[in-house]
């Protein structure tokens, strides 16, 4: 017995395959170049997740080096919300640093053409974030990017 699938239920299929390999497609990490990559933060509000500080208002309580900004995109919703944190955290240890600073945010939506005239449309979460490495004071000191204050 040989199964018929519709066309539309084949281009369904095709454009949900092509809407999950478009969620792959990341932006590059853009390293940080110039001076002032040495900063003191003031703090902020951070999660945890997988072992990077990710920090969703403010900046490290403490001194911390620029490595690099990215853009992280993901779903919209409660649980997009956990995937883009999770895809950071995946961001940050790519470039090799200790947290990320959640910057600028914007939504877009996707619109996925299906059969008979309908139209799948899905919200998505983009959001710019500044890859960081934590620096001890006494690093900053020695390396003259911070002055001792007695």
């Amino acid at each position: 017995m040989k199964i018929r699938k519709s066309r539309g239920a084949r281009f369904t299929w095709v454009a949900l395959c092509c809407m999950g390999l478009a969620a792959c497609i990341q932006a590059p990490i853009q390293r940080y170049e110039g001076s002032h990559a040495l900063r003191e933060g003031r703090g902020g509000a951070r999660e945890s997740v997988d072992g990077i500080d990710i920090w969703t208002r403010g900046e490290p309580s403490g001194p911390y080096e620029v490595l690099a900004y990215t853009t992280v995109e993901s779903p919209d919703g409660w649980i997009g919300g956990r995937i883009l944190l999770s895809r950071v955290a995946q961001r940050v240890r790519a470039a090799g640093g200790d947290a990320a600073v959640l910057g600028a945010e914007r939504g877009r939506v996707e619109g996925t053409s299906l059969d008979r005239g309908r139209t799948l449309l899905e919200g998505r979460r983009v959001v710019e974030i500044t890859i960081v490495r934590y620096r001890s004071r006494a690093e900053r000191i020695a390396t003259g990017g911070l002055a001792e204050i007695d």
